[in-house]
């Protein structure tokens, strides 16, 4: 018989797995998505089906905290969205609609941000969140197939436009 020398932190962190896969937990689990959102993808999909396609909303959604009040909140990207066998319903020659989702503080997600968007990204400084968004021409006044940038300060309940 073989012993291996296991440090405490080891058997500590092998006692956690063990315990949470008894109690049917897994380290890193995705957290339920709210009603209001799902039905969102249950559109999406609806919408996807009646042109013919096969819907896939797998990839859509992202959960993190991204206004720092210590909530997670959702990110619907329906660049990800897939429909198979047609165009994808939730994009265009402008961009891809871009939802964002902040906890209320109660029991809610309410829908903060939606745009059609070609990119976007986070960031943070210190306590600022900021959403950075490039969108089509359309919005600053330049043809479509040109670039406009936006830069949003993600506060506790809103997405506010830094200027």
């Amino acid at each position: 018989m073989t012993f291996h020398r296991v440090s405490r932190s080891g058997i500590a962190a092998f006692a956690s797995l063990t315990l949470m896969a008894g109690l049917g937990l897994a380290p890193a689990r995705a957290a339920e998505v709210p009603e209001n959102i799902s039905d969102t993808l249950a559109e999406a999909a609806q919408i996807c089906r009646a042109i013919g396609g096969k819907p896939d909303t797998d990839a859509i959604l992202s959960n993190e905290d991204l206004n720092g009040d210590g909530k997670a909140d959702w990110v619907a990207d329906f660049a990800r969205f897939k429909c198979d066998g047609a165009r994808n319903p939730l994009c265009n020659d402008i961009g891809c609609t871009l939802q964002l989702y902040f906890f209320d503080g109660v029991s809610y997600w309410d829908l903060v941000f939606e745009d059609f968007v070609k990119s976007y990204k986070f960031s943070s400084s210190g306590s600022t969140h900021t959403m950075h968004v490039t969108t089509s021409g359309l919005p600053c006044n330049k043809p479509a197939e040109e670039t406009c940038a936006f830069n949003y300060r993600l506060d506790k309940d809103a997405v506010t436009p830094v200027r």
